[in-house]
């Protein structure tokens, strides 16, 4: 693969948006987080999310104990089907 450049400048607060040759390669949009490694000689790689990174603001919205109990699932899918309790 032939390596691109890329050119971003950054604002004054530091800020700095993604070409769009960038995001594109990373696959990452707005809101996503990009992940900078820094290596001891000072170069730079930029890195997309990792999937648990991806998955993070998904995790925990579940509450374990919460919802119906299984007999109550069972009757609502049953009135919902039309089934006739005998």
């Amino acid at each position: 693969m032939k390596s691109k450049n890329y050119l971003a400048r950054l604002t004054s607060k530091n800020q700095m948006t993604l070409p769009k040759g960038v995001s594109a390669l990373l696959n990452v949009g707005p809101g996503d987080s990009v992940r900078f490694e820094v290596s001891e000689d000072g170069s730079v790689v930029l890195l997309p999310p990792t999937v648990r990174e991806r998955l993070a603001p998904l995790l925990g919205r579940r509450r374990r104990g919460a919802g119906l109990a299984p007999e109550a699932v069972d009757a609502m899918l049953r009135e919902m089907r039309g089934d006739i309790d005998e």
